[in-house]
């Protein structure tokens, strides 16, 4: 039985895991998203693969939070995908930390994979190239579901540059609680509860005005800003940040 967990703050991530899922076609194929897993009542299962985005050449805290958390012999054996920007040395270290959380509880890894999607910071990919990542990375989720079934392990090559990326990027663990700080709501919003029911960090909370104020566990992950309908949301200096027209998968899909 494969137990899938997944953080996908921008629908990246989400797309790959529902796409494994079905591949895996097994009837004890569970799917769930690691924000509504309760830290101290983790899913059991015989095979965890753990899906999450790349933040800064390093897993985003909250996943290393959860395999912190995860007790020894939940599993049989795990397996991770690392979902960035590209699939290149840069991120080949994005992995380690979670790998040496996993081995010091026992767990045997099978898969340890990087798969490339669309940006989500700073620029957009063009959208020729946007979908050409995408039609990889939907064929790379057919080949590992037939690794997995076949029982075969991979293991991602980690160069030194790599642990070096991984060390510096580090710092954005504190830069994205200080950006969590400089986000605030604009004129336009409307109350409408979208931002702080869905934060994966549970960082945003209603204030007595009916809008919605920021506090210090920020993963600067964008959905606050991208899945506002009134895009209403915005940093007050690190405005380059975020994509100027948001991000929206589907419009990739669509094409």
């Amino acid at each position: 039985m494969y137990t899938l967990i997944c953080f996908s703050p921008t629908g990246n991530v989400l797309h790959l895991a529902r796409m494994l899922a079905d591949r895996l076609e097994s009837p004890g194929v569970k799917l769930l998203a690691l924000e509504s897993i309760e830290a101290d009542q983790p899913p059991d299962g015989e095979h965890l693969v753990l899906l999450y985005p790349i933040h800064a050449f390093n897993a985003p805290r909250n996943v290393r939070r959860f395999a912190r958390r995860l007790p020894p012999g939940l599993y049989s054996t795990v397996s991770m995908i690392s979902v960035g920007c590209t699939t290149t040395w840069v991120n080949g270290a994005a992995s380690s930390d979670l790998r040496r959380l996993f081995n010091r509880k026992g767990y045997p890894i099978v898969l340890d994979e990087i798969l490339a999607m669309p940006l989500t910071l700073v620029m957009s990919f063009p959208d020729e190239l946007a979908c050409e990542v995408i039609a990889e990375s939907e064929k790379r989720i057919a080949d590992i579901s037939t690794a997995l079934v076949a029982g075969r392990t991979t293991t991602v090559r980690v160069r030194g540059w790599s642990r070096l990326l991984s060390f510096f990027g580090k710092a954005e663990q504190f830069a994205s609680r200080l950006f969590g700080l400089e986000l605030h709501a604009g004129g336009a919003c409307n109350s409408c509860s979208i931002c702080w029911e869905n934060c994966p960090a549970k960082n945003i909370r209603r204030h007595n005005d009916g809008r919605p104020r920021f506090g210090f566990d920020c993963l600067m992950c964008m959905r606050c800003i991208y899945n506002c309908p009134q895009q209403a949301i915005s940093p007050r200096f690190s405005k380059f940040l975020p994509i100027k027209n948001g991000y929206s998968l589907s419009r990739y899909l669509a094409e």
